[in-house]
């Protein structure tokens, strides 16, 4: 089976939930013997990107590159574009972000290569599969949405921040989703949503999955939090209420208490209590999941499903979150929802204190986590419909 996957993000260094969400699946399409090939977007940040390491796990990667004429029109397009750029309130075009050159590109290597299934990692880039259909005509077309793009903009309202990234009207949303056969959604609200907005295309529904290896219990460390997080402003200003109105009340019930803070928030992030380590970005975080007693994550608004909270269950860590930051997750499932300060406090006094309770917890993590979020469960429904697609190819 050959799959082509078109990004504007890379999956290595996987050191943000869409790119973990990324990598787990090229890897579990592989796994079971696909063919991915990558076409990519080039970002400022590519100097960072783990080019080598996603070479060693694909067919074929390619990192697109405008010529250098339209290299040229770029810039002084952005001399010209509108204050804020992805930081404005305006919402963009479905299809701002998706260049012609890359369209072509798309379309060029889809004709040579004839993919079985493509597989568009957000909406934005969906305009290369009106392109895919011209150039590969049976090839399934498929898009990950990651977040619905409409209701950025007052997820990031009600956490009191300017809208950031891409978000756009449901109108330019709903016209990207229509080009695709299959739509993915990470969670079931989402999936309700796009099931709504395009009640004439399958959604289906494929949450985090990954594999589910819970810690050892006796491996934590007994008043050791973590918090993983990239510099995302959400994640920042939940941080930042940490830090304020949290954590000076947790000291005096816990002055043991101590926070390792991982992930390429550091970059945003100063002067914060000495109890209080950022560790930076982390490749493998198994051993800071397993010397952790609790995982926090404090983010004040989003949308979309936190990575951050599905990872630290599936590593069998309890949880404490605001509202945002669990999504529909629950006691059920290892994770405690705390919306003010006093609340957040009080649960992780409990946690810390409490170690039949703290067990409990822990145990309920990885076994929810097994049920819900393991790769071979999730990617499933996904897998039987590409092959379903090879198999319909394959006999036409």
């Amino acid at each position: 089976m050959r799959i082509l996957l078109l990004s504007n993000t890379p999956f290595l260094p996987s050191t943000a939930g869409n790119r973990a969400r990324i990598r787990h699946l090229v890897e579990h399409l592989v796994a079971r013997g696909a063919e991915v090939a990558a076409l990519l977007l080039p970002d400022l940040d590519r100097a960072s990107w783990d080019e080598a390491g996603m070479r060693a796990r694909l067919a074929h990667l390619e990192i697109v590159q405008p010529s250098l004429a339209e290299r040229a029109r770029r810039r002084v397009a952005s001399a010209l574009a509108r204050p804020g750029g992805a930081s404005g309130d305006d919402p963009f075009g479905i299809d701002d972000w998706c260049p012609p050159w890359f369209r072509e590109r798309t379309a060029r290597f889809a004709a040579e290569w004839q993919p079985d299934a493509v597989i568009v990692e957000y909406v934005f880039l969906s305009a290369c599969l009106d392109d895919v259909r011209r150039a590969a005509p049976r090839a399934l077309t498929v898009i990950d949405t990651h977040d619905v793009f409409h209701l950025r903009r007052d997820a990031y309202a009600a956490a009191g921040l300017a809208p950031r990234w891409f978000h756009t009207s449901y109108e330019e949303e709903r016209r990207g989703l229509a080009r695709a056969d299959l739509i993915l959604a990470i969670q079931e609200a989402e999936a309700d949503t796009l099931r709504r907005m395009v009640p004439e295309r399958t959604v289906l529904l494929v949450p985090p999955g990954r594999d589910v290896h819970p810690a050892p219990l006796e491996r934590a460390e007994a008043d050791r939090l973590l918090l993983v997080a990239s510099h995302n402003d959400v994640n920042v200003e939940g941080l930042r209420w940490l830090v304020e109105q949290v954590w000076p009340g947790l000291r005096a019930a816990r002055p043991s208490v101590r926070l390792a803070v991982c992930g390429t928030i550091d970059e945003k992030v100063r002067d914060l209590p000495p109890d209080i380590r950022l560790c930076g970005f982390v490749p493998e975080l198994e051993e800071e999941y397993a010397r952790a007693r609790v995982v926090v994550n404090p983010v004040p608004g989003t949308t979309g499903v936190q990575l951050k909270t599905v990872e630290a269950l599936c590593h069998g860590r309890p949880v404490v979150a605001t509202r945002a930051g669990a999504g529909r997750l629950g006691r059920e499932a290892g994770v405690v929802v705390a919306e003010t300060a006093t609340d957040f406090q009080a649960a992780l006094v409990c946690l810390l204190d409490g170690d039949a309770l703290w067990e409990g917890a822990a145990r309920d993590a990885g076994a929810y986590a097994q049920v819900h979020f393991a790769a071979e469960a999730v990617f499933a429904p996904l897998l039987e419909r590409l092959a379903h697609a090879q198999r319909r190819e394959g006999g036409a």
